[in-house]
């Protein structure tokens, strides 16, 4: 009884130590099963660049669109997501050329998140850019709306090695997350209206508003700190959304060991 009682205590605990994290809020891999370039519509998705906020169709999805190089990871799903749901290796989010690639943009999909009742823990997406010879390797930042307005994240994220060629995403982009916050010091304001206007704005006053979150995506600009983005390539892949993990069940199980404990404790006093 007495060893029954250690095993049991000891599987409960590493049980314990464990916890069970509910399936991703939402996660987009940008699929692109196709021999060239697609738009970012094919997978619900939308863009637009510089002050004026261009559509990312404009001039072409060989300057903003997706990719059908292999992506990173190659080995996940779709979730809630618009694009196709089974898992694609090939496809990746990147400007070049001309257009968006020497000026801000966005890439954003609609999609309603309640964060009252799926608390975020935090945001992901993999980088692969390429470095530009003035201004280093371009950043993005977490871009999200809320009751109508955007922001977008004081901290700028990039891979912290150059990502030469579109081949080689797949083995050296690197992952980025961004820990879920309200807070005012981590938000920019942005303008933007698509076809009108595109502009980062100052730090908020106040903290992120509550509300639902209807849509998100990324806003690339520049390294901070820096006169503009110059002309690198700038890629992405994989966004994603986690929630908050919940403790497992287990607690349960050991609340139960605990009690089988104190009896057999209090049967021998």
């Amino acid at each position: 009884m007495k060893r029954t009682l250690l095993v049991t205590v000891f599987v409960g605990a590493t049980l314990l130590s464990m916890q069970v994290t509910h399936a991703q809020i939402y996660r987009e891999v940008f699929g692109n099963n196709t021999a060239g370039n697609n738009l970012l519509s094919t997978v619900g998705w939308s863009g637009a660049w510089g002050p004026t906020a261009t559509d990312s169709s404009n001039p072409s999805p060989n300057n903003f669109g997706i990719s059908a190089a292999l992506g990173d990871p190659q080995n996940l799903d779709n979730i809630n997501a618009g694009g196709p749901s089974p898992s694609m290796a090939n496809g990746l989010v990147f400007t070049s050329g001309t257009g968006a690639a020497a000026a801000n943009w966005i890439a954003y999909t609609t999609y309603t998140v309640d964060p009252t009742a799926t608390p975020i823990q935090d945001i992901s997406f993999y980088a692969g850019s390429t470095v530009n010879g003035s201004f280093g390797i371009p950043w993005f930042r977490i871009a999200v709306e809320i009751g109508g307005n955007w922001y977008a994240s004081t901290a700028a994220f990039n891979n912290s090695v150059s990502v030469a060629t579109a081949s080689v995403f797949n083995s050296q982009a690197q992952k980025v997350t961004f820990n879920w916050t309200t807070a005012a010091s981590a938000w920019d304001s942005l303008s933007f209206t698509p076809g009108t206007t595109l502009v980062l704005g100052s730090t908020l006053a106040s903290p992120l508003p509550g509300g639902n979150i209807t849509a998100f995506g990324l806003y690339s600009d520049q390294e901070p700190g820096t006169a503009g983005p110059g002309s690198a390539t700038r890629r992405f892949d994989t966004f994603q959304i986690d929630p908050v993990p919940e403790p497992s069940s287990v607690v349960l199980v050991l609340s139960g060991v605990g009690l089988l404990i104190s009896l057999r404790r209090s049967r021998k006093a």
